[in-house]
């Protein structure tokens, strides 16, 4: 990461981009890539539309030194969905839709979510705090009226929205796939049931444990990695401990085996017997997040708000 900054700080296009913030989610934002990962970037600049002159020949130089270094000097794979998604959002877009039927098909609420779940800032960090705490003031329009007992409820609920909208695109691409691609679809199961439902319950667990909290506190805890968030928990609710270190050796697992290449890792699913072992291990690690989760709620009072 710290190389592909100094790449990109080359670049005049980004840097004559206002307000423009290039974040990096997925493996590398939550320190756990390895040497087969690919990069995944996002573009949102915290200035009004109408404040960039000419910016969809901005966004076009801007996405080639992007692809230059990172494709080209950096050897990183090619941008998934033939570049669909190297575009410079406004935080405008991504908050004017939130909880409408519109907020996922413009992809503003994966944007969003991975910014407040996993994401790591690579270009125009002021600009990326400054996007964090927008973000996050979105959800606490509340906030004055109920300073002394704010439960963050409605962030809460997005993130349950993610998992759940996550559980179902994967659904929705088994229907179109043909058997010869079956096995990537149960590699795209198994990171499923590990990494993102690490970033998503690691956050409500930790969030579940606060009777109440302050925008301090969620920004905070967004510029923590998802294990840092369990960590903290742990200091929080002593009695999750238990929990957590099983949810962290499976973890652990899932690491090991997912530093091998892509070829590797398809003849490992390749193998019945080694689907079943791989599927074993993430449902003990589902398993354990449950309880950790189960169990900072309990103790805290707030579980009946994640269920109802």
């Amino acid at each position: 990461m710290a190389e592909l900054n100094r790449e990109l700080d080359l670049s005049t296009s980004i840097a004559n981009y206002p307000g423009l913030s290039i974040f990096a989610t997925g493996s590398y934002a939550r320190g756990e890539a390895s040497i087969h990962s690919d990069v995944d970037l996002f573009f949102i600049n915290d200035c009004l539309s109408g404040e960039v002159v000419n910016p969809n020949l901005r966004q076009i130089k801007v996405m080639s030194d992007v692809i230059k270094a990172t494709e080209g000097k950096l050897g990183f794979p090619a941008p998934s969905n033939d570049g669909e998604f190297l575009k410079v959002m406004t935080v405008a877009e991504i908050l004017k839709d939130l909880g409408g039927r519109e907020d996922d098909y413009k992809n503003h609420f994966t944007a969003r979510m991975l910014l407040l779940l996993e994401s790591s800032p690579v270009m125009g960090e002021d600009a990326y705090r400054s996007v964090i705490d927008t973000v996050i003031g979105s959800y606490l329009r509340d906030y004055e009226d109920h300073v002394k007992d704010f439960r963050p409820t409605f962030i809460v609920n997005d993130i349950i929205r993610f998992w759940k909208t996550l559980c179902l695109n994967y659904e929705h691409k088994r229907n179109q796939e043909e058997d010869a691609r079956k096995i990537k679809q149960k590699i795209r199961n198994f990171k499923l049931g590990y990494s993102r439902l690490m970033t998503c319950f690691a956050t409500v667990g930790l969030l579940s444990s606060y009777k109440q909290i302050t925008k301090e506190d969620l920004v905070s805890i967004c510029r923590m990695p998802p294990i840092e968030r369990l960590l903290l928990l742990a200091e929080r609710q002593p009695l999750v401990k238990g929990h957590l270190i099983q949810a962290l050796q499976q973890y652990h697992w899932f690491l090991e085996k997912t530093e091998n290449t892509t070829t590797d890792l398809e003849s490992y699913f390749s193998d019945r017997n080694n689907r079943t072992e791989a599927f074993t291990h993430a449902s003990k690690f589902g398993d354990a997040i449950y309880h950790v989760v189960y169990t900072s709620a309990t103790q805290s009072e707030t579980l009946r708000y994640l269920v109802v």
